[in-house]
């Protein structure tokens, strides 16, 4: 059973150097998924946020629970490691045939060529109906067009398929925000930070709809019928603009 000491032993030296491959490559050789997992609920935060780290570099989406539970740790560090490690897992989260496709246009989107990466990540998700990165980032891209109720519709589809994808439904909530329907955009930012609970720029864009509609902060009672259970149920009905 791999200790917490063993852990931070070896992947101090990667760190240092910044050597993601070389650490990924160690702890393949060295732990498993479970044993990193156990770890994130060690006493000590270096050694959960080297795990949260380790997770993020060799771990499926089998392990996207247990790092969406260490968003709520309350040392920092874990939290924004956790964050990594689920971005990480959602970008590698395709089938071999999808992921071609879904680079290229992650490239484009970082050259600002918008509509040929829609193409790709539209391609994407078409070879792999279940990848949720695909249909983000097609939501962004659409998003940077400013074409919002593409944007909503793909943010949708991924939150769909990752309901705890913090980054969709951030997403949603600046589509409906966009589309000046606030309180879809409050319960959307209400429930990314529930979900990831240190992004300061939602936790802002809550305080400020909250102000503006004139609603207690925390408080779901002036947000309307369609908000139930967890605020989400019929924010993700698709037959809604």
């Amino acid at each position: 059973m791999l200790q917490a000491q063993t852990l931070l032993r070896l992947a101090r030296p990667h760190l240092a150097r910044g050597d993601a491959a070389a650490l990924a490559e160690a702890l393949r050789e060295r732990c498993t998924t479970t044993e990193l997992t156990r770890l994130l609920q060690c006493p000590q935060a270096e050694v959960r946020q080297v795990a949260a780290i380790g997770l993020g570099l060799v771990a499926g989406p089998e392990a996207a629970p247990c790092l969406a539970r260490a968003l709520h740790d309350p040392e920092p560090g874990v939290n924004q490691m956790a964050e990594h490690g689920l971005w990480s897992i959602w970008f590698r989260a395709s089938s071999p045939a999808a992921a071609e496709p879904f680079h290229e246009g992650v490239t484009l989107l970082a050259r600002e060529q918008y509509e040929p990466a829609i193409e790709r990540f539209e391609q994407a998700s078409e070879i792999d109906p279940d990848f949720a990165e695909a249909y983000n980032q097609c939501g962004i891209a659409w998003f940077l067009l400013g074409e919002w109720r593409a944007s909503l519709s793909a943010c949708r589809a991924a939150a769909r398929r990752v309901p705890v994808h913090f980054g969709a439904i951030s997403g949603m909530g600046h589509c409906y925000t966009h589309l000046e329907d606030l309180e879809r955009a409050l319960a959307c930012y209400r429930q990314a930070l529930a979900i990831n609970p240190r992004m300061g720029a939602i936790a802002r864009a809550v305080a400020r709809l909250e102000a503006k509609l004139g609603v207690t902060p925390g408080s779901d009672a002036a947000l309307g019928p369609w908000i139930s259970g967890t605020g989400m149920t019929s924010v993700f009905d698709p037959t809604r603009g």
